[in-house]
């Protein structure tokens, strides 16, 4: 249904509605939502989707359900760009500093499918580090793009990439000058932050577009760190919902000068629901507000708090935490605590904490714990997570750190992205998969960053470093069947 007007004779009860609505946000207004209160304070009948017609009928979404319509009068409509959703995109353009902005109720999984499909199009090529999330893979499957990577050298002793080099993405992009993009994660799941601006110079070089997927960078802003497009990128994803205070699936796809606003519109159409999710929105709305309010002296708080933890866990338990002395550009609310140099892996610390002290982490891998803070953060959530670090290390003893961590080893592909994943193909063991061609990307989540890609071939090497860092995760890859 496409957007209407609010009725002329609705306007007065409308106005005499929005000051006392108004007095619930004492911060910068967000007019999403506070059209869609005014909607749902109104005195009118709902004879539309959603089935719940806004009633209570289940207590614990009363407020939800509320504020929960469709394309309707006085609601816009998300895929026109237009109504009380357009004015806040704008809103949010202009906090982080992009040129446009595009709301997603589908994750950034969405806004990666809608860049990919903007910037690199079907049969295109893309150059993009290890570290891109499994739906880029995704991606680069339904638009038959063409992968070609480049990693960087681990960072010990907590085995994760560092830092990119520029060279060797210029190297990629003189040999393979079909590219057309650059993808680049950052911050990545650890809270490394890549030199945008360093890679924004190399793509305007060779006449290239920088995509950046930036999930887990949206609190940003409220900790004073520019946004991907004000470092650079031409387009960036951001999760709203992993980092502030927004539902699951809120993210934002921003655009920075030059690109093609048509086409990003057209292609979030493309790759998300026709019935987007007006709570979710309204939520992308409300944080944006909360974090230019009030929301950013607690993030900044938040920091504050992060750092101390960094420092705490170095000075008195055996474990160790990523800080600056690591590398220099962390997101500031990202704590990565490592067990390497101790007898506890990072998985046995992490199932420890949550079973002993309630504490549940982001993610876990074989030497690290990830952790992510933000301005909703109790005072008590952050004394049972430093209490438990603490009495878990008295238990625990130190121990030679391990030997440098292997890289997982570049892998040869000999199908495309497309073709195997779409091809017939059957689960089998590890110890069958070796001289295979993945089909599915070998992915351990999370943080869900493929290992493998499908069209890759499996080699001995593959599956040996996969049993022994990731056997509890993977025990079962799905490969190409041969043709009868």
């Amino acid at each position: 249904m496409h957007h209407r007007k609010m009725p002329a004779g609705r306007a007065s009860l409308h106005r005499r509605q929005r000051h006392a609505i108004d007095r619930l946000m004492p911060f910068t207004g967000a007019p999403l939502f506070h059209a869609l209160q005014l909607l749902a304070t109104s005195d009118s009948a709902r004879f539309h989707m959603p089935g719940h017609k806004g009633q209570p009928v289940f207590n614990s979404f009363r407020d939800v359900f509320a504020i929960d319509y469709t394309e309707t009068y006085g609601t816009g409509n998300l895929y026109l760009g237009d109504g009380p959703i357009r004015d806040a995109e704008v809103a949010a353009a202009r906090y982080f500093g992009a040129n446009d902005c595009f709301f997603l109720t589908g994750g950034s999984t969405q806004g990666i499918l809608a860049m990919l499909g903007a910037a690199v199009g079907r049969g295109g090529s893309v150059l993009i580090d290890r570290e891109v999330h499994r739906s880029v893979c995704h991606g680069c499957a339904l638009l038959d793009i063409t992968p070609y990577f480049f990693s960087a050298p681990l960072l010990e002793p907590f085995g994760i990439t560092g830092a990119l080099r520029v060279e060797d993405a210029e190297r990629q992009l003189l040999t393979h000058p079909d590219i057309r993009a650059v993808l680049l994660t950052s911050p990545t799941y650890y809270g490394l932050r890549r030199d945008l601006p360093a890679f924004a110079d190399l793509c305007r070089a060779h006449g290239k577009l920088l995509l950046v997927d930036a999930a887990h960078g949206a609190h940003f802003p409220a900790v004073g760190l520019p946004s991907p497009v004000e470092e650079g990128a031409d387009m960036a994803v951001l999760s709203m919902h992993k980092t502030m205070p927004c539902l699951g699936q809120a993210a934002v796809l921003l655009s920075g000068p030059g690109t093609d606003r048509a086409s990003l519109r057209e292609n979030t159409a493309l790759f998300g629901t026709s019935s987007p999710s007006y709570p979710i929105m309204a939520s992308i709305d409300l944080a944006r507000a909360y974090n230019e309010g009030p929301g950013r002296e607690k993030y900044q708080k938040a920091a504050a708090v992060c750092r101390e933890m960094r420092e705490y866990i170095c000075a008195h338990t055996v474990f160790t935490a990523l800080t600056e002395r690591d590398f220099p550009s962390l997101d500031p609310c990202r704590l990565t605590v490592c067990t390497a140099g101790t007898d506890i892996t990072g998985h046995a610390l992490a199932d420890a904490l949550w079973s002993e002290h309630g504490v549940a982490c982001e993610m876990a891998d074989e030497r690290n714990v990830v952790f992510i803070l933000t301005e909703s953060d109790t005072a008590g959530a952050i004394h049972r997570l430093r209490r438990g670090l603490r009495v878990l290390s008295r238990r625990r003893r130190e121990t030679a750190l391990p030997t440098e961590t292997r890289p997982f080893p570049p892998a040869e592909r000999v199908m495309s992205v497309r073709d195997a994943r779409f091809a017939p193909s059957a689960e089998v063991s590890l110890s069958d998969a070796e001289g295979r061609v993945c089909a599915r990307p070998v992915t351990p989540y999370p943080p869900g960053v493929p290992l493998l890609w499908p069209g890759e071939k499996i080699t001995k090497a593959h599956v040996e470093l996969i049993r022994e860092r990731w056997y509890n995760d993977i025990d079962r890859i799905t490969v190409v069947m041969p043709e009868k």
